[in-house]
């Protein structure tokens, strides 16, 4: 496989998402004509039992203590990659099954973070799933690492927030004339998300009805110099609970916007609308900053 050929890549792990995150990696693949690479972190976390007694064991003890958290975690790491291994070959199979034949596996040390800004330049879109293993049950809950996987890179990310595999049918852009969407209005035009057979719903939220047709014109404008036919919507109101509203209404399982266009600090302070998008949506998203 040529070095200068980006991939898509699909970060997997045990969590009851890994399987979608696989395959809704190789139909991107598959859609871009791309290679795929599929990775998997292991985020060294162990803490022994005893730990928490530190504070009261004599010089012997501790060095005793030391030697038995080395024996664990050195058990807990080949644990740990064994399991990754597993994870691996299985997402392997299954895009072989699929028909692709370049396909890298992958396992690296470090956060998903960490990875995601050391292999950007290689990667033309990102797959993960919304919450990894510590969070499977919880329906509506993100992964601890979400938002700082995505402001990690500028490249598009896929989200994954439900474990069933289907081929996007119904895309809802919510474009609201901000740099960050202006971004994602441009790579949509470009058509590497939209399949001939992917109906795609341009929405624009404000709370002056006139400002959001203002936006949808615009929007529509952009979209068409891609061939891209889009269904329209200018609506006045609170946008999350618009834009919500119109994805249940309008039956949409993929949700495509800019992502936080603001730092953290106001996202701290204020609640980041990506967040309360990706919390409160049920659908996928695929985010472009």
């Amino acid at each position: 496989m040529s070095s200068a050929k980006k991939y898509v890549l699909a970060c997997i792990d045990g969590s009851e998402l890994g399987n979608a995150v696989s395959g809704y990696a190789i139909w991107l693949s598959q859609n871009s004509q791309s290679p795929i690479k599929f990775l998997h972190t292991i985020e060294h976390s162990h803490r022994s039992e005893n730990a928490d007694h530190e504070g009261r064991l004599t010089p012997n003890m501790k060095e005793h203590l030391l030697d038995e958290l080395s024996d664990e975690e050195r058990a807990e790491s080949k644990r740990l990659i064994a399991e990754g291994k597993t994870i691996l070959n299985n997402a392997k199979n299954m895009a072989e099954q699929a028909g692709l034949t370049e396909i890298i596996a992958k396992q690296r040390h470090g956060t998903l973070p960490e990875a995601l800004a050391d292999l950007e330049a290689e990667i033309i879109m990102v797959v993960l799933g919304s919450k990894g293993e510590d969070h499977d049950g919880n329906k509506k809950g993100l992964g601890s690492q979400l938002e700082e996987a995505i402001r990690a890179i500028h490249t598009p990310i896929f989200i994954v927030k439900d474990e069933k595999l289907a081929e996007p049918k119904k895309l809802m852009f919510a474009y609201n004339g901000s740099p960050t969407s202006k971004i994602a209005l441009e790579f949509i035009k470009q058509g590497m998300f939209c399949t001939a057979s992917l109906e795609v719903h341009l929405v624009c939220v404000d709370k002056n009805l006139a400002d959001a047709e203002k936006l949808v014109a615009e929007g529509k404008s952009v979209l068409a110099q891609g061939n891209i036919n889009t269904k329209t919507k200018a609506i006045s109101g609170e946008a999350v609970g618009e834009l919500i509203r119109y994805q249940q209404e309008n039956d949409i399982d993929t949700t495509a916007m800019g992502a936080f266009s603001h730092g953290k600090v106001h996202g701290l302070f204020f609640g980041s609308f990506t967040t309360r998008m990706l919390l409160e949506s049920s659908t996928n998203f695929l985010l472009i900053r």
